[in-house]
């Protein structure tokens, strides 16, 4: 579990990575009026991404305790099922922030085939 939290850590440090270079770089494609609004959809997902990253955070920690409560079995239970739990919002997070990129990249999708160059 704490492997299958440290990736998903890994990937939302490369979406965060790959989503503020698109967002300082694109100068090759920016909408133009209200369309730019959608550019504010990065603050919800960097918000989820940010969200699902504490709560991967918290599964190391925990697994690191599980470490020290080797004699305790009652705590090594308390302590697997919050990894548990920590773990399932960790995904749930994860792919919220997902939505939200998908929602963006569909929006800017639409905007790029129905623009006209000047």
């Amino acid at each position: 579990m704490s492997s299958g939290a440290s990736t998903l850590t890994g990937w939302t440090l490369a979406i965060l990575g790959a989503t503020t270079a698109g967002f300082v770089g694109s100068k090759y494609l920016r909408p133009t009026g209200k369309m730019r609004y959608l550019y504010l959809l990065f603050i919800p997902g960097w918000l989820l991404l940010g969200i699902s990253m504490w709560f991967g955070e918290k599964v190391v920690r925990r697994a690191i305790a599980a470490a020290f409560a080797v004699n305790d079995q009652h705590r090594l239970m308390d302590i697997g099922q919050q990894m548990n739990a920590d773990y399932e919002w960790q995904r749930l997070f994860f792919q919220m922030a997902l939505v939200v990129f998908a929602c963006w990249l569909i929006g800017l999708l639409l905007w790029w085939v129905g623009h006209k160059e000047s």
